[in-house]
């Protein structure tokens, strides 16, 4: 099977003796890293472009979700770093979330401008990719994870403030900037989505201070075992579809 895997943060294991290819695709070239886990193919793209210089307002979001779509892949795990919005999420945390609240102002949403196209988004998520990563981390002793998590996808690229984050923590519980719109391009694609996410920090107002340098001693912190639950995934993935995230875009369409 083919597996995409998106993160903004390197995965030292998923990048060592890949094959660079460059994709083209409508909205520009991407780069991908393909390599071979097991007997499947692992596509790998950093969402913030080759040069790794694209803040989250900017990444060009159509060209990834349509680069892997091209290079026929199955699912997609995504890897994002978050804030958490609830004291039971700590920095250190994974999070699996099931649902989202989108917050951005001015990204390309679809695919689909000149068609009326209304993807599904009752479970957003691929309900069988998330069971296997949370299968996974089940069988990981040394993390601590949670099952479910809402995932408020804010423009950025500057943090929340301390008021925007006392409105939105009524309603969801950790906070990102890359979910959406890459979790509904793929959608409208029909390839499976699930994501795996880090708490890096507790959200503006919720801590003294922050620093955007505490996102990656976190995330570097914990890539050891943010790679142990990939493979484990991987390593349980079969070579058939148990969803129906293939059909979604015929139901969708009017």
């Amino acid at each position: 099977m083919k597996i995409g895997i998106i993160s903004g943060y390197k995965i030292s294991d998923f990048i060592k003796n890949s094959e660079k290819l460059i994709v083209e695709t409508t909205y520009g070239d991407v780069q991908i890293l393909l390599t071979k886990y097991k007997e499947h193919k692992i596509f790998f793209i950093n969402r913030h472009g080759k040069n790794l210089n694209l803040p989250p307002n900017k990444i060009n979001y159509c060209a990834n979700i349509q680069s892997l779509a091209a290079s026929q892949v199955d699912k997609i795990i995504s890897v994002g770093t978050v804030g958490s919005m609830i004291k039971d999420l700590k920095p250190g945390d994974f999070v699996i979330p099931h649902d989202f609240i989108d917050f951005t102002k001015s990204r390309p949403q679809t695919f689909f401008e000149d068609r009326r196209i209304h993807v599904d988004m009752t479970n957003p998520f691929c309900q069988s990719l998330r069971r296997l990563l949370i299968r996974s981390c089940k069988k990981i002793s040394d993390i601590t994870f949670h099952e479910i998590g809402v995932y408020l996808t804010t423009e950025g690229p500057r943090l929340e403030t301390a008021s925007e984050i006392k409105m939105f923590k009524n309603f969801a519980d950790i906070v990102g900037m890359t979910l959406v719109p890459e979790i509904v391009l793929a959608r409208e694609k029909g390839i499976c989505y699930a994501s795996i996410c880090v708490v890096c920090n507790m959200a503006t107002g919720l801590q003294n201070k922050f620093s955007a340098n505490e996102i990656l001693e976190i995330y570097n912190e914990k890539e050891s075992l943010i790679l142990k639950i990939l493979k484990a995934t991987i390593e349980s993935t079969e070579n058939k579809q148990d969803c129906n995230c293939k059909h979604e875009l015929i139901k969708a369409t009017l």
